[in-house]
């Protein structure tokens, strides 16, 4: 096609050329000679032009692709400025989680480690309480046992296994120890509904603990004498890790329900535990949103400086509180928003008797109202009744929780693994 186009463009000017010359000769009379070289004279010129011209339109394409070429490489090269940024900024976010995730595993672990040197210390004072008593046992028994000796009266009748209302209290302090080192202690989740649509809004977290049997140790039970032998912690430590996996999980469902969990007295006032309690929340900030702690009104109460530097620790890292058990409705609403108290629970009999409660006592149907006003939600628990119900929404009450609206019910062991699709509720 170029070849073409050269060719017509070559005719332009050798047939002008030409004609000139024979014009020339037929009308001014020049010499055939001259006519002929003032036309290669022209015809040269006219080359040149050709040329000249065609310099500069290739000129034009060569610095048209030249800027084009330009423009990609810059594209290019900002496309591979993008990738390599884009690669520096996954590689940092990389190591960044991963130093994340390790930090929080090695606060698990030190965490663990405590509670474990915490029972193993428990375990060899009960060893060398029982030592310092076998000596007296024994020196009473040989002579009552030398005089009717039988075959068999050296091998005692295994002794039945009780259940845990016969076991007294060292029973079942042995009993709650070999539950928390084999790791009996169950999770159930509780649900904290709206009113009067009863939709789950948040769920309670509740530990129980298992024995050999598989019997069940209600907190009732195990409480009063976990609490003086100082496992509290421990028992608070494994319920917190649990509640933890299911906030993530729930999380994983792209749910906005909160999970209260509870922790005693005795975890604040722990000078092993609490630190590291707070150093392993400082690495999870990010449960904040959705993990509320829950507090009795007796501790909330009895708090002292240590606790009120526990409550402090807790809320500057975004934590919200919870306070149980509610027995009187003698409260300090502002106070309690100032500790960053956001729920209070009060069982349906206490807000429907305070209904007639002595002056002094905040009125229950006042109550809803003063809490909203200082930030504070209030969560009608211990519902049983439909009846309660109808009297609570009197109140305009819009949180209940209680057996009429789901009892506990366990997680699946299963179901709290990273690699677990979906959070699991036993009997659900």
């Amino acid at each position: 096609m170029s070849s073409i186009k050269h060719s017509a463009a070559t005719l332009l000017y050798v047939l002008p050329s030409i004609g000139l010359a024979f014009g020339a000769i037929e009308f001014f009379g020049f010499d055939p000679k001259l006519a002929a070289l003032g036309g290669l004279i022209a015809c040269l010129l006219g080359a040149e032009a050709h040329a000249a011209i065609s310099r500069t339109i290739e000129r034009r394409e060569v610095r048209k692709e030249l800027q084009e070429l330009t423009s990609l490489a810059a594209g290019l090269s900002r496309d591979l400025d993008d990738a390599a940024d884009k690669i520096v900024e996954m590689e940092e976010r990389f190591e960044r989680e991963t130093a994340e995730r390790m930090e929080r595993i090695f606060s698990e672990i030190r965490v663990i480690e405590s509670l474990v040197k915490r029972l193993a210390e428990s375990r060899a004072a009960s060893t060398v309480a029982a030592a310092t008593e076998a000596p007296a046992i024994e020196a009473s028994a040989p002579a009552a046992g030398t005089a009717h000796a039988t075959p068999d009266s050296d091998v005692p009748p295994p002794e039945p296994e009780r259940g845990i209302e016969q076991m007294d209290d060292a029973e079942l302090l042995d009993t709650i120890r070999r539950s928390l080192e084999t790791n009996r202690v169950d999770l159930y989740l509780q649900p904290v509904v709206s009113l009067p649509q009863r939709k789950v809004l948040y769920y309670e977290g509740l530990s129980r603990l298992r024995t050999d049997k598989g019997e069940l140790i209600m907190p009732r039970d195990y409480m009063r004498v976990a609490e003086p032998a100082g496992m509290m912690p421990a028992v608070d430590n494994i319920l917190l890790f649990r509640c933890i996996q299911v906030v993530r999980k729930l999380a994983q469902r792209n749910s906005k329900a909160g999970v209260f969990c509870n922790i005693s007295a005795f975890s604040l006032l722990d000078s092993d535990f609490f630190p590291q309690f707070i150093e392993y929340m400082q690495h999870n900030k990010d449960l904040a949103q959705h993990l509320i702690f829950e507090f009795s009104q007796m501790t909330v109460n009895g708090a002292g400086p240590v606790e009120q530097a526990s409550f402090e620790a807790l809320a500057a890292l975004g934590f919200r509180f919870s306070m149980d058990q509610v027995t009187s409705l003698k409260l300090n609403p502002k106070m309690l928003h100032d500790r960053n108290f956001r729920f209070l629970k009060v069982s349906a009999q206490t807000l429907l008797d305070g209904r007639q409660m002595a002056s002094g006592d905040i009125d229950a149907g006042d109550l809803k109202e003063l809490l909203r006003r200082n930030g504070i939600q209030l969560i009608v628990d211990k519902v049983e009744a439909e009846r309660e119900v109808v009297d609570i929404l009197d109140l305009n009450v819009e949180l209940g929780q209680g057996f009429l609206f789901g009892e506990p019910r366990p997680v699946r062991e299963s179901a709290l693994r990273e690699d677990a699709p979906a959070l699991s509720i036993a009997a659900d």
